[in-house]
């Protein structure tokens, strides 16, 4: 199994891993939980979600016929349960599907449309990692493995940062 690297410093909070011993050789350049954040609100928006990237996620799926499925198919490393475990384990899909899905994502917010440039405004970090993302996942595809997201929330190392606030580089 293989992990997704992060610069120096910047604690594990998103977790991309690679089901190949290969070692990804395409690291994150910066902090790429802003990628969970996203899809943690867009995800948000089936049950009310309010906050302007659940309303993005909502244009992007309605408006823009989008499908956030791979984007939005992630799951919690603690495992206290089973049943977290059995989630853990079904969270694995095949790396095309997610490249696809996050570069029409990062295509859409790159020309966005009248509806979505006010909602994604101070947002504009998530396409870099979406684009280090794709690049993960096509080298993934290239040797037949799947990939699989997933978050620790816990406090361990927490730097207090929120993901609108990752400096770009």
């Amino acid at each position: 199994m293989s992990l997704a690297r992060l610069p120096i410093g910047i604690p594990l909070r998103f977790f991309v891993e690679f089901d190949t011993d290969e070692e990804c050789p395409f690291p994150f350049t910066d902090d790429p939980t802003v990628i969970l954040f996203f899809a943690s609100w867009a995800y948000s928006a089936d049950f009310g979600g309010q906050h302007e990237l659940a309303l993005a996620g909502n244009h992007l799926r309605r408006t823009l016929n989008m499908d956030l499925k791979p984007l939005l198919r992630y799951a919690d490393r603690e495992t206290e349960s089973e049943l977290d475990r059995r989630e853990l384990e079904r969270a694995w899909q095949p790396a095309v599907e997610l490249a696809a899905c996050i570069r029409a994502v990062a295509q859409a917010w790159e020309a966005p449309d009248a509806a979505l440039a006010p909602l994604i405004a101070g947002y504009e970090h998530l396409v870099p990692r979406l684009l280090e993302l794709a690049v993960m996942c096509d080298w993934a595809a290239a040797r037949g493995a799947r990939v699989r997201m997933s978050f620790d929330l816990s406090d361990r190392g927490s730097t207090g940062r929120t993901p609108r606030t990752v400096p770009l580089r």
